[in-house]
């Protein structure tokens, strides 16, 4: 399988650290090697009373010491370095990927699956896959190096040696192939187990109020039982691996051991000191056939986590598209919309005209929050038209539109941040124009009362729903936009500071404003050029506030109700 394109991050700039890895594979291999037929040369010298020979080998082991000493100092460096650049590159990257994607293409995966790719795969990529090169490296040199020693001792014995590694090796291939099952399985799971404990944590109030922490503790542990039957099987494979491993290993040494000493004593072919040396290696033969389709299968099962990811940071080619003009309107024409089989917008048409001020109101469900998100390129699945000074959104680049417009929710998002870098959104601003913002949104005493460094908490935790709206207004009006969407951003705010937030935005020069709201208010919605009312996703009326209450429609009734 080729590499994927989030796969290849993980070598990306590192290919000195991964040089020096692959040497220091090889040379731990070379000084293994040594040590093997150190001993086997000891046990020769001791058999033989040879004094200054087992000097001379002290004396080599010394040496050979000394340069793995210096040899794994430096791993110890290069190993981290190249792990930390290797993981932090692959984060980085699809962080960025994931960013760049539009707001329609993040949405069709769950928040979930992206927390899962950064933690749970991130590990499973750390474990299995960083280092299995140098491992795999390692072993194989190990296995042929030790082949080639024993075949200069004893051609006939290596034969022996080479037939009984091979039924470890036929069982490893057969269960370590599982892994990469049991790995996509869990990576599945975790996902699901994210987004359900995610929601539900995001949800806490609402479980308590309405009692149902026995229902929701119930399903819990049912997916935490399916999350973690999931690990114990990948656990019992492992197991059995490391079972096989130690049985045939045994099973092999002795072997070697029992036929090397039936030759010895039958033909007087082999000496003792070769026969340790035969038992010494048989780790380096074993281990390689065990280990290294283990590390493969390893490596193999995260491949479909790349691949996984790949689809997730994937973002369409549109080519270069022509930028946003805002210059005279934004038209839509025959303007549909459906979520699955729910239609919410049924063939709207309106002109909304630069520099002009509208509001849009409705009962629930009537469509408003979905054509203003519609308006700022939110979504792209629609039918009918949505046109920028006669040019269709579609064939427009969405960016271009992000930076001519703001956009101020009912539900604010705050990062846990202080309020100013959740107002300039880690930009720097003048601070005329910050103060300015502040002013406007009604900010000023909760900055005098907390300061401009007070923590807002984990998605304004540490704030009230007003406050998080007055910060969610600043930060639109920080922009300096041409284009400005609000959806009900006064609700959580008392009708005086409403009304004071409301007519400062529509004090606003040069700002074209589409604003949705449920507050009926006779003296802010005399202020907007034009009010358009929504009824079963289509524009049912509209006009100015005097023309619609005169019309005794739609409008009037929602007045009068408020």
């Amino acid at each position: 399988m080729a590499k994927t394109s989030i796969q290849k991050q993980l070598l990306k700039g590192n290919k000195f650290n991964f040089i020096f890895l692959a040497f220091a594979a090889l040379l731990e291999t070379a000084i293994m090697m040594c040590i093997s037929i150190m001993l086997e040369k000891i046990i020769a010298i001791a058999t033989a009373k040879d004094l200054e020979g087992l000097f001379r080998q002290g004396l080599v082991f010394l040496i050979m010491g000394a340069v793995a000493t210096v040899s794994y100092l430096f791993l110890m460096k290069i190993k981290p370095a190249f792990k930390k650049r290797a993981l932090k590159q692959y984060k980085n990257n699809a962080y960025d990927h994931i960013l760049n994607k539009s707001i329609s293409e993040f949405n069709k995966s769950t928040t979930s699956t992206y927390v899962s790719a950064f933690t749970n795969d991130v590990k499973v990529i750390e474990e299995n896959y960083v280092f299995a090169p140098f491992d795999i490296l390692t072993q194989i040199t190990l296995f042929i190096s030790s082949i080639v020693i024993m075949l200069l001792y004893s051609p006939a014995l290596t034969g022996i040696a080479i037939a009984l590694s091979i039924i470890p090796m036929v069982v490893m291939l057969l269960v370590g192939g599982k892994l990469s099952v049991h790995e996509t399985n869990i990576s599945n799971q975790n996902e699901g187990f994210m987004h359900f404990l995610r929601d539900n944590l995001a949800g806490f109030s609402t479980i308590k109020v309405f009692k149902a922490e026995d229902k929701i503790k119930g399903i819990f542990k049912n997916r935490n039982n399916v999350l973690e039957s999931e690990r114990a099987k990948k656990e019992r494979t492992l197991v059995l691996l490391m079972f096989l491993q130690s049985l045939t290993t045994i099973v092999a040494q002795f072997g070697v051991f029992f036929l090397g000493a039936y030759i010895a004593i039958t033909t007087g072919a082999i000496q003792a000191s070769v026969i340790i040396l035969f038992v010494q290696l048989m780790n380096s033969v074993l281990n390689p056939l065990i280990q290294v389709p283990t590390l493969i299968s390893k490596r193999n099962s995260c491949k479909p986590l790349f691949k996984k990811l790949d689809e997730i940071i994937k973002t369409e080619d549109g080519g270069k598209k022509e930028s946003v003009k805002f210059e005279n309107s934004v038209k839509v024409n025959n303007l549909e919309f459906a979520y699955g089989e729910n239609n919410i917008l049924n063939g709207i048409d309106f002109e909304f005209k630069k520099g002009k001020s509208y509001a849009l109101v409705g009962a629930s469900g009537s469509g408003k929050t979905t054509l203003l998100n519609l308006l700022a390129g939110r979504y792209q699945e629609y039918n009918g038209e949505i046109n920028y000074d006669g040019k269709e959104l579609k064939s427009l680049s969405i960016d271009s539109l992000f930076e001519k417009m703001a956009y101020v929710e009912q539900n604010v998002f705050v990062f846990d941040d202080s309020i100013v870098n959740n107002v300039t959104m880690y930009s720097k601003v003048d601070e005329d124009l910050l103060n300015r913002a502040l002013e406007k949104a009604g900010l000023k005493a909760l900055i005098e009362e907390k300061g401009v460094d007070y923590k807002c908490g984990e998605n304004g935790s540490n704030l009230s729903g007003g406050e998080k709206q007055r910060i969610s207004i600043a930060r639109a009006l920080i922009k300096n936009a041409e284009l400005l969407f609000m959806d009900e951003a006064t609700s959580a705010l008392d009708a005086e500071t409403s009304s004071s937030v409301m007519n400062s935005v529509l004090d606003i020069d040069n700002l074209s404003k589409i604003v949705i709201t449920h507050k009926i208010e006779e003296r802010i919605l005399k202020r907007f050029d034009e009010i358009i009312v929504l009824k079963n996703g289509k524009v049912h009326e509209g006009g100015s506030f005097d023309e619609l209450m005169t019309k005794n429609g739609v409008f009037r009734s929602l007045y009068e109700l408020s």
